[in-house]
Order: C-alpha cells, then structure tokens, then sequence
C-alpha cells in the first residue's frame, strides 16, 4: 500500500486549518463555512484563491505561513466569481468556434473552391501521425447521436461544409491555419493564434478548471499580441503599464484573447448583444463585494482591468 503524505480531513478540520493559516471567519462563520464545503465546493478549490493574497514576514522579512488580512468569505467569493465566469466564456468560446466555421466557408467560397477537393488538400497537407489522430476523431461521430447520421452518409467522401461539423474545435484550427497559408491571408493568421489561445479557455471552461485563482503578472509565456495590445491601447482610461502588468497574466491574457476575438469575428449583433449581456452580469457580480478586496491590489487591479475591457468593448444600449 502506498505511503499517505496528506490523510484526508473533514470539513471541520479543514476550518481549524485554516484558522492556523490566519485566515478569519468573519464573513462566513465556521459553521456555515463547514456546510459549504460539504454542500456547495471543496476545500483543495476554494484554499487555492489564498494564492492572491501575501503571507506575513517575520522578525526577518521572511514570510511564515499565516496569511494577510484574508478572510474566508472571500475565498468564497472569489469561488463564486470563477464560476460565474466560466459560465460567461464557455459561451463566448462556443460562438468563436461557431463563427470560424462561418468565416472559413465564407473565404473558401470567396475563392471559388471545390468542397471536396480543399478537405483533401488538407488531409494530405498533415503529418502521418496528425492525420491518423484528426481521422480517429471523425470516426468517434459512428458513436454518437447526434452526429453518427451525417458522418455515414458522407464518410466516404466529406465535402468541407459537413467535414467541419463533425472536427472538434483543436482539428478545425488546423484546417484554418491550411486556409491561412493558402490564401496568403494575415487576417486569418492572426485569427488562428489567438483561437489557439481562446480554445485554452474553452476547454478549461469546459474541465471546470479555476481562473482567478493565480492573478500575480509575469506568468504569461508570450508578450500578447500585438493586435489585441493595439485595441486596449485605444481604452483612454487605461495605462500602459496597467494594461502590460495585468496581460503579463497568462490566464487574463488568455481571457482577453477571447473578448478580443469574439468582438473580431463574430458578425452576428444579436449573438455579439448576447454576450454583451452575459459579460455585463458578470462584470456586476465580479464588483458585487470590491469591498472585500480594497487592502488587495492584486485583485482589485485584475477585476478593474476586466470591468474596463467589457465596458469599452461590449457596451450595452
């Protein structure tokens, strides 16, 4: 049997925890704290936003293990906060993906060419082994309800308006990167990297994994684009070094990327005054409690920035 390094404790031992980490019941009292963690989140999710938050020093300015006016009512909070921003970029990453269909149909019809002909072209453009893995996952479809019927029909010969209903969201950036390159296109090349990155959110949208929980810059692996950089230099109220500090975060680059893109490719108003409106809710559930968070400007920073952004590109009325 392996070794147990960390033995699993009840909610109620997690709460004692936490008090011997600094971290203060005052919001939420322990007893209604124990019961959301049985009920509504786990401990290991809703510890890890204490990642925002400074730790105090000792005698030699060396932090010990107690944090810095850290309640956990906010950890709370921001547990809320993620989820409700997941559930805002899920839907964003649904209409790219949607809408680089929409835009890759458009140019291949725009360049007058056979349905059948380009999603050859493609495949034989791959690699052997990126080939067999987008093949393996068009056959996936013979097992599903939704998509088996179509996929028979045409399975022998796909023209390119089925082939990229049935590509998952990774393969259909493949095939645009192809259009890209075969069209000369700078626009679609710069489309395709900052879907890369807008797929990132989709999928740990989709994994329910969390966002905010690591705010702190110089975590991003690349500068942001210079495109996307262009944009937010054109928000007046927002400074250079604000906007280089807070885009120095992987995770609200990444966030960006896809507001950016979606306001880019999506030709639709009432999808854009969807999203426009679901981004508005969370903005206002993001600033609901900024009280908790004046003696923190690494959040503060981070959720100014985020409300700056939806405001400046997605007004409403």
């Amino acid at each position: 049997m392996s070794k147990i390094s960390k033995p699993m404790k009840s909610a109620q031992d997690l709460i004692e925890h936490m008090k011997s980490k600094g971290i203060t019941f005052n919001i939420v009292s322990p007893e209604n704290a124990v019961r959301y963690m049985e009920d509504n989140n786990n401990y290991f999710r809703v510890a890890s936003y204490r990642k925002n938050y400074n730790k105090q020093l000792d005698s030699n300015q060396k932090p010990v293990d107690k944090y810095i006016n850290l309640d956990f009512g906010y950890l709370q909070d921001l547990a809320i906060i993620d989820m409700e921003l997941r559930y805002t970029f899920i839907q964003l990453t649904l209409d790219v993906e949607h809408f680089a269909k929409m835009d890759l149909l458009k140019a291949i019809e725009n360049h007058n060419e056979d349905g059948y002909q380009i999603v050859s072209d493609f495949l034989n453009s791959l690699s052997h082994n990126r080939r067999e893995h987008i093949e393996s996952e068009l056959r996936q479809n013979q097992s599903s309800n939704y998509t088996k019927d179509i996929y028979n029909k045409y399975s022998s010969d796909f023209p390119v308006w089925v082939f990229l209903e049935l590509l998952p969201f990774g393969a259909i950036l493949d095939f645009y990167h192809f259009c890209s390159k075969r069209y000369q296109s700078k626009q679609m090349n710069n489309r395709f990297y900052i879907m890369l990155r807008c797929k990132n959110v989709r999928n740990a949208c989709a994994h329910n994994d969390c966002f905010i929980n690591d705010l702190h810059k110089n975590t991003a692996a690349y500068p942001a684009k210079y495109t996307v950089n262009k944009e937010l230099s054109k928000i007046q109220s927002l400074s250079r070094d604000s906007r280089m500090n807070r885009m120095g975060n992987e995770r609200i680059q990444e966030l960006i990327y896809v507001l950016y893109i979606h306001n880019d490719i999506v030709t639709s108003k009432g999808v854009h005054n969807k999203a426009a409106q679901k981004l508005h809710a969370f903005k206002e559930r993001m600033m609901k409690h900024t009280e908790y968070y004046n003696s923190n400007q690494l959040i503060t920073a981070n959720f100014d920035f985020l409300k700056l952004v939806i405001d400046s590109w997605f007004s409403i009325g």
